[in-house]
């Protein structure tokens, strides 16, 4: 047994087909458990599933509309003190100060210098130039938005391709040494079959630092520019959003996040795709407990190790599978 469970892990971590496998030998063995299974017959009940009793699973509350009013009481109460006091500049000497900052960190974690680097949602572009100019490499930027900047910033060495990579495949298959992305996944519609192409584009051995919001986090709504108070878009549907908007005269604007991810789903997926973890870290905000007791009701749904987890800042690796890979025998 020992031997078959170890068979089945190294088959499950086999990217593609690995789950598959599995998955299919699972069915196959409960179909004969069932086959050879004396299932006795419960006495006949009409309509078993009818209510007769509820108990209450929670303390009864004051009733809380969670509107447009509500919503702005709170913005108010938190203006002397905002979720985020000063929110990222997006003029060009911002965008290149902020650059320069991230790729230092970058390169003292995986080493850009000399490699073929993609960076995955590279937006005006000015970090994948900075690592081919900076770093001596061949940079390669990819955004499913072309930006008015790549023209200028593109040449021999810095490269700008417009496509989702999800659903094209514009790289051939081990191509990259290092896969950079600086909070993008957030807004990745198909964030699986993204992670899947970076994972079959990266050579073996390659790695990859991803920084990305989490879902739960207090910061995910992307609006803290205008709303100042935690966790708006746990609490507040899309429509209190855009009326809030719309009563300051202002483009009617929903969060900014597409998926909603927590870290459990992404390490799940890293797990499932075949990447190796070498390096976590998150960057967390303390929970604002008062804040949590008055909204319980909805704040209480979620892990509050997920509510202090702003973004997490991950080291992955292609393992280097043609030598690592090895079945044991079967006696």
């Amino acid at each position: 047994m020992p031997r078959l469970r170890r068979l089945r892990t190294v088959v499950e971590r086999v990217p593609g087909v690995g789950p598959l496998i599995v998955r299919v030998g699972r069915r196959a063995r409960d179909l004969r458990r069932r086959e050879t299974v004396s299932w006795a017959d419960p006495p006949v009940i009409e309509n078993p599933n009818r209510s007769i009793r509820y108990t209450e699973t929670a303390p009864p509350r004051d009733y809380v509309a969670y509107d447009v009013e509500l919503f702005e009481s709170l913005n108010l109460e938190y203006a002397d003190r905002p979720l985020s006091p000063r929110p990222p500049r997006y003029d060009e000497a911002s965008m290149l100060d902020r650059a320069r900052r991230r790729l230092l960190a970058v390169d003292r974690a995986v080493d850009l210098r000399g490699k073929r680097v993609l960076e995955f949602g590279c937006g005006a572009g000015f970090e994948i130039w900075t690592v081919s100019h900076t770093f001596d490499s061949e940079g390669w930027g990819i955004d499913i938005i072309e930006r008015q900047a790549w023209a200028t910033l593109a040449d021999e060495r810095t490269h700008y391709v417009e496509a989702d990579l999800a659903v094209k495949r514009p790289f051939e298959a081990d191509f990259f040494d290092r896969i950079i992305s600086f909070t993008v996944f957030e807004h990745v519609a198909h964030p699986y079959a993204a992670l899947a192409e970076l994972y079959r584009v990266m050579k073996p051995g390659g790695r990859a630092w991803i920084k990305a919001n989490l879902h739960r986090g207090p910061m995910a709504s992307h609006r803290y520019r205008e709303v100042t108070f935690p966790f708006p878009h746990l609490l507040f549907t899309d429509d209190v959003f855009r009326d809030f908007y719309r009563r300051r005269g202002m483009p009617e604007l929903n969060p900014a996040w597409v998926n909603r991810l927590s870290w459990s789903d992404y390490e799940d997926y890293f797990a499932r795709i075949g990447f190796r973890i070498r390096s976590l870290r998150f960057t967390e905000t303390p929970l604002d407990e008062d804040l949590y007791r008055r909204f319980e009701d909805v704040l209480g749904r979620y892990p509050r190790t997920d509510l202090t987890r702003d973004f997490f800042e991950v080291i992955l690796e292609k393992p280097r599978l043609r030598q690592r890979l090895s079945i044991p025998r079967i006696r």
